[in-house]
């Protein structure tokens, strides 16, 4: 997608241009693979917001394509983890339809939930662990 120039990210379609399919995974493989940051620390919020991003994702069956512990796979991303600023701008541009995906999927579930709960829901799936309550 960076190749085509399907997504907004200069620095990245600049480096992905020249690339065949098998320079790009051998480039972004071993990103795919770096650990994930770790954890903010509890706010007194925590829970609340973490049972409130778990009826989001829920409700809105994020794990139907990201698998129950949202690590995805194959053309599918990772959601579990990732950086929180990431995902609530990545979440806020595919509703907006300004990032595209392989297929139209997440941008019409993720019409149906409200902005201000999107960054709910990345701050449940920045944190998720498969032992959160």
């Amino acid at each position: 997608m960076l190749r085509e120039r399907r997504r907004a990210s200069e620095a990245m379609t600049a480096v992905a241009k020249g690339m065949s399919d098998a320079d790009l995974r051998a480039f972004f493989d071993p990103i795919g693979k770096l650990p994930a940051p770790p954890a903010n620390a509890a706010s007194a919020t925590w829970p609340a917001r973490i049972a409130q991003g778990a009826a989001l994702a829920g409700r809105f069956r994020c794990g139907s394509c990201r698998g129950g512990a949202f690590s995805g796979g194959q053309q599918v991303p990772r959601l579990a983890a990732q950086r929180e600023d990431y995902l609530a701008r990545a979440l806020v541009e595919f509703r907006a339809g300004t990032r595209i995906g392989y297929t139209s999927a997440i941008t019409e579930a993720l019409g149906g939930i409200a902005p201000d709960d999107l960054g709910v829901l990345a701050g449940y799936l920045a944190e998720f662990s498969s032992k959160a309550p």
